[in-house]
């Protein structure tokens, strides 16, 4: 089967990427986030470091899914039984989905 293929665009530094086919469409929404957040940090100075930009982007995402995990766990408290084993095996399953994707995108990046 064929790999799809986009190039995504984070404060004005272009990223080719290889993904699976159909998955073009989803990565450009998600680059779209990081390239917001990039931008509102950034404030216009595209002398910035790309790596500590990133880094600061990628700080930014994990607080946010922290927050959702927090609030998840409070729902969680008030019927654990019913929804721990759902929330367990939904985590499992985007850890290994994530985990996937970024062997494969590791293993497509060429270095500058």
């Amino acid at each position: 089967m064929a790999e799809g293929r986009v190039t995504i665009t984070i404060n004005g530094h272009n990223y080719p990427l290889a993904c699976n086919p159909g998955e073009e469409e989803h990565i450009k929404a998600l680059a779209a986030q990081l390239d917001k957040t990039a931008q509102q940090i950034a404030g216009g100075n595209s002398s910035i470091n790309e790596s500590r930009l990133l880094v600061m982007v990628g700080l930014i995402f994990a607080d946010r899914i922290n927050e959702l995990e927090n609030k998840n766990a409070a729902g969680l408290s008030q019927n654990p039984a019913a929804t721990l084993e759902i929330g367990e095996k939904q985590i499992v399953t985007s850890i290994e989905s994530i985990t996937k994707r970024i062997e494969r995108l590791a293993s497509k990046i060429k270095p500058d």
